[in-house]
This record gives structure tokens, C-alpha cells and sequence, in this order.
């Protein structure tokens, strides 16, 4: 019935990942009542897991691949038990876990239109890569949205740049924030110990090395194809794991 269900997230897309073909599950959350995460503020937040491994199982098995793909901040090994040097701020063992399983529960609807969205702010990726999803589901998503975020690792892949309509590239590097520049695209470069934001950059409102200025819901420079270069040092649970990299800097065409 109708009323068993939680009024407060949807299912947003059950199918293949379009990075691997893996089954993924894409939930919004917070179409209730608002998020409590103080950074982001009161947007709506879209978690991208795999749907037939918990997140936790994923993240020892490398069955998150499919819905976080060529991230660098992934463990750098796993054997089935646990997983090594993973330098993401993510901590699944709390929401992303905690919606997995309510999934699993059939709790959530799977009814949803553009209009479940209008005048809302939204989160794309709260866990996940959007490249993941179609980008049909996110045109529609946002076609009444108000503001949103989003940023990708994808970026490399020609057949996930579609996703850079609405994310900033994920910057690894000085380089790769000069090519998503000379490209016409914002960016978000999360930086390790030692390293600083370049001259154009700007540093993320809503950090903590920022004074917390403003709510990722005020601040909405990571909206995509803003040209705005953003950077924050690495922060949450991963932290202690971030290195520099030595990865071969993007190459994009000029996609605005």
C-alpha cells in the first residue's frame, strides 16, 4: 500500500551502471524532510549504489567500480574481508548503508516525475558517480529543479562526459583543473597534505578552511558548466588516506 512506503526518498533508476553494465539503484532522499548535513544544507540528495551489494560488501569485493568507476579515491586493494588506502570522505557504513537497506525493504517508490522536483535544490552523487546513471534521468530530475551540484571522475571517458552538463570535472591535479579550464568547465580538486589551490581557484565556501561561509544549498557554484574552480583539502573519513597524483592530466575538448 501506499502509505508503507517512506514518503521521504524515491527510487530514481534500477538498471545497468553506464560505466560497467553492473545493476545499479539510484534513491533521492530528503523530499520530506531536509538533510542534516551541515555543509550541503537542506538539498535533496541522490545516492547511486550498487543494487545487489551492500555498500560496505562492495567496497570489499571492488564492486563499487560500477558506480564510482576510475575514482582515485576508491581503496587501492580489497580482498573480499576488507580494503586498503581509500581516501574517500564517504562514509558508507551510515546513510548510504542505511538507504541500501531500506531499498532492500521495498520502502521506497519508485513513482516520481520532474515535478517531484520542482523548486527543489539538489545533490547528484551524495555517494556514487551521476556518470553511472543515464543522463535522461538527470535531465528530468532537474528539468524543474531550482540549483544543484554535482561533480565526476568520468570525465576521462568521452561516453560519460554527457554528465558534465550539470557536474564539475573532479580535478586529481594542477593539470587536470588547467584542462577542465581551457575546456569551459568548473571544477572540484580535493587537495592532499602540502598541496595549495591554484591562483584561479576558488576555496570551497562551505569548508571548514573557509569559515563556512555558505551551505553547498547557497553557495551552488558546483553546478557544471559554471567555469568555476573550486577547492577544498581533503576532509572526512578518508582523509588520512589522500596522496598527490602523478596521473595523466585530462584531455577535454572545449565543451562550452
Amino acid at each position: 500500500m501506499a502509505n508503507e512506503f517512506n514518503r521521504n526518498g524515491r527510487v530514481l533508476y534500477r538498471g545497468p551502471s553506464a560505466i560497467d553494465g553492473s545493476p545499479i539503484i539510484v534513491i533521492a532522499t530528503g523530499l520530506k524532510g531536509a538533510s542534516a548535513n551541515s555543509k550541503t544544507g537542506a538539498m535533496v540528495q541522490t545516492w547511486i549504489l550498487a543494487a545487489d551489494v551492500d555498500p560496505l560488501e562492495a567496497l570489499r569485493t571492488g564492486a563499487d567500480v560500477g558506480i564510482c568507476g576510475g575514482c582515485i579515491h576508491r581503496p587501492t586493494s580489497h580482498d573480499g574481508r576488507t580494503w586498503k588506502d581509500r581516501s574517500c570522505y564517504v562514509n558508507v557504513a551510515q546513510a548510504p548503508l542505511n538507504v541500501w537497506k531500506t531499498a532492500g525493504r521495498n520502502r521506497y517508490s519508485d513513482e516520481w516525475s520532474a515535478e517531484t522536483f520542482r523548486g527543489r535544490y539538489v545533490r547528484l552523487g551524495s555517494y556514487g558517480d551521476p556518470a553511472a546513471v543515464p543522463v535522461s534521468v538527470w535531465a528530468t530530475v532537474l528539468e524543474f529543479a531550482t540549483g544543484w551540484t554535482g561533480y565526476t571522475h568520468q570525465a576521462r571517458n568521452p561516453k560519460l562526459r554527457g554528465v558534465l552538463e550539470w557536474c564539475q570535472v573532479s580535478a586529481d591535479s594542477e593539470g587536470d583543473a588547467m584542462a577542465a579550464r581551457a575546456a569551459g568547465c568548473g571544477s572540484f580538486r580535493v587537495l592532499a597534505a602540502d598541496e595549495k589551490p591554484m591562483a584561479f581557484a576558488t576555496v570551497c565556501p562551505a569548508s571548514e578552511e573557509a569559515g563556512r561561509k555558505a551551505t553547498c544549498e547557497t553557495c551552488r557554484m558546483c553546478s557544471g558548466r559554471t567555469g568555476q574552480a573550486i577547492a577544498i583539502n581533503a576532509h572526512g573519513i578518508g582523509a588520512a588516506s589522500a596522496r598527490p597524483t602523478n596521473r595523466r592530466p585530462l584531455s577535454l575538448p572545449v565543451l562550452s
